[in-house]
């Protein structure tokens, strides 16, 4: 006699409070078994990014050791468009059995402060899994920039109030948000010019289009080993092991100021907590194996592997204080 019979059976031939606990104990081993037997078919990794970006890059690798530890394959499924919402809608809509996964970056937080009609719920659709990994940003100057480092640019901008532009690979990017944040902590004005993608904004920075750029230091190195960029601070809460010298802004300037690209993953909200658990578990385990670390620092990541619950915690945060920076920053829906 399988779960469903015996539900039925307790209904019909126990007292009334003998069939509840039964079917709740029933309920609760029949959760318990599917974790234990996940994953069942497929595991598809939904990624609202073209190919390329650290979104793309994390579910690689994700992909490459979730696949070699369950003997399943794990599908990346680029689902580009609306800034990552075409693919975020799809994963709060799918089945919650832990088959259809969702990678995000920060910015899954800051289109629900700026986005007010998305098609799902930005903290309550999902269940939180884990933050896999963080990048800090960099901020670079063109050569030519009479600042040396970030309390020189801030002392440089308070002499130039409006005048210094920075590029980013696009408006409302944690790239933007970031800059806004810095310029309203210290009462300072730069002036954003956004571009569509991270290449073209460091390339203007490279030829004196623009004075700053706030990009990816693994995509930078090169640049700034030949004098191309020279790099003036990390706006994430440490530094990065591929230009360990530069300081952070927390450093220099503020106590405590953290902004970073980060990446994570969620499955749809009413994903049994037992199998949100073997998911966790499982992502950890790969990512904190010292192979994966050293390829992930390589490309300026630095491996996080949190729980469940400080994930949950993380976006909570991160979703309030991008709210206030875009508000301030008068960034809005376009």
């Amino acid at each position: 006699m399988n779960s469903k019979q015996l539900k039925r059976f307790a209904l019909l031939c126990l007292p009334p409070l003998s069939a509840v606990l039964l079917a709740l104990y029933l309920s609760t081993f029949s959760l318990a078994t599917q974790a234990q037997t996940f994953p069942s078919k497929p595991v598809h990794l939904v990624v609202g990014f073209p190919p390329g970006g650290m979104a793309d890059v994390v579910a690689r690798v994700l992909s490459e050791k979730l696949n070699a530890l369950w003997s399943t394959p794990v599908v990346v499924e680029n689902r580009q468009g609306a800034s990552g919402a075409i693919a975020a809608d799809l994963v709060a809509k799918a089945n919650p059995d832990g088959h259809t996964l969702l990678v995000i970056l920060t910015n899954h937080v800051i289109i629900a402060a700026i986005k007010p009609k998305l098609p799902y719920d930005t903290l309550k659709d999902f269940a939180p899994i884990s933050l896999v990994g963080e990048s800090p940003l960099l901020i670079m100057a063109n050569p030519k920039l009479p600042a040396n480092n970030v309390t020189e640019l801030i002392a440089l901008a308070k002499n130039r109030p409006g005048q210094l532009t920075y590029s980013t690979p696009g408006d409302a990017s944690v790239h933007h948000l970031s800059i806004e944040l810095l310029c309203s902590t210290l009462g300072i004005k730069m002036v954003h010019v956004p571009y569509i993608g991270g290449a073209p904004a460091m390339l203007d920075a490279m030829s004196g289009v623009v004075d700053l750029n706030i990009g990816s230091p693994s995509q930078a190195l090169q640049q700034i080993d030949s004098g191309k960029l020279k790099a003036l601070g990390y706006t994430g809460a440490s530094r990065s092991t591929l230009l360990p010298n530069v300081l952070t802004v927390a450093e220099t300037s503020i106590n405590g100021f953290s902004a970073s690209l980060w990446a994570g993953v969620l499955a749809p909200a009413k994903t049994p907590k037992a199998l949100v658990a073997k998911i966790q578990s499982d992502i950890r385990l790969v990512m904190m194996k010292p192979e994966t670390k050293e390829k992930m620092t390589k490309i300026g990541i630095d491996v996080v592997a949190s729980s469940p619950e400080d994930f949950e915690k993380y976006l909570s945060t991160e979703y309030s204080k991008w709210s206030v920076v875009a508000k301030q920053a008068g960034v809005k829906d376009e």
